[in-house]
């Protein structure tokens, strides 16, 4: 039956997971101004060790990216930062999440 799995992802190495933290972090610093609310996900994108936490993270930015610019240009960010998961978490996850954002377009 192991034939039939998706192979383990790339755990990813540590440079690609600061690139992955760093588009986070830039997308929110772009969109955000000092007014939003955002330390809370800032400091959990911030604190991630691991890809799978920066994962689960992308819903939070995508919230907060969506209340302070718009759905649509929160979707495109996310969209990029979500391609930057390619190879790191398992194909079904990733899947699914394409799945989503495109019943949003």
């Amino acid at each position: 039956m192991d034939l039939w799995r998706d192979p383990e992802p790339d755990t990813g190495s540590p440079a690609r997971l600061e690139r992955i933290r760093e588009a986070m972090l830039d997308s929110m610093a772009l969109h955000l101004d000092d007014d939003t609310p955002g330390p809370v996900v800032w400091t959990r994108v911030l604190a991630a060790n691991d890809i799978q936490t920066l994962w689960y993270l992308r819903s939070d930015v995508m919230g907060l990216l969506s209340s302070a610019c718009g759905e649509t240009v929160a979707a495109s960010q996310m969209s990029r930062i979500t391609e930057l998961f390619r190879d790191q978490v398992p194909a079904a996850q990733f899947a699914s999440s394409q799945r989503r954002s495109s019943t949003l377009t």
